[in-house]
């Protein structure tokens, strides 16, 4: 009965461990699947593991799917917002290169 005690503890260090481990995993796994310069076939491999893991098919999961689109969506809207602002800059750079180009 002595054991017992550290056992336990062991046990539930182990357990956090897991728990801090699998948080990193699907950060990563979510990271891939929304990433939209990642290639389609890795993102898609990384969706139906997704669906795997649950157990279920991708019919019974329409809130995943839409969860995966959502994301692919956002990124790729940050990703045009982002561009538009460069695209914006370069063009505010061009201006005042004119404009102390054009002054003696």
């Amino acid at each position: 009965m002595i054991n017992k005690p550290k056992t336990l503890k062991v046990e539930s260090v182990c357990e956090e461990r897991l728990q801090h481990l699998a948080n990193i995993a699907l950060d990563v796994v979510e990271t891939i699947v929304t990433d939209m310069e990642a290639p389609i076939t890795l993102r898609l491999n990384a969706a139906f593991r997704i669906f795997e893991l649950c157990n279920k098919s991708p019919k019974d999961t329409d809130d995943i799917s839409q969860a995966i689109v959502r994301g692919i969506e956002k990124n790729a809207n940050e990703l045009a917002y982002l561009e538009s602002l460069m695209k914006a800059k370069e063009v505010n750079q061009i201006e005042t290169n004119k404009t102390i180009d054009v002054d003696p």
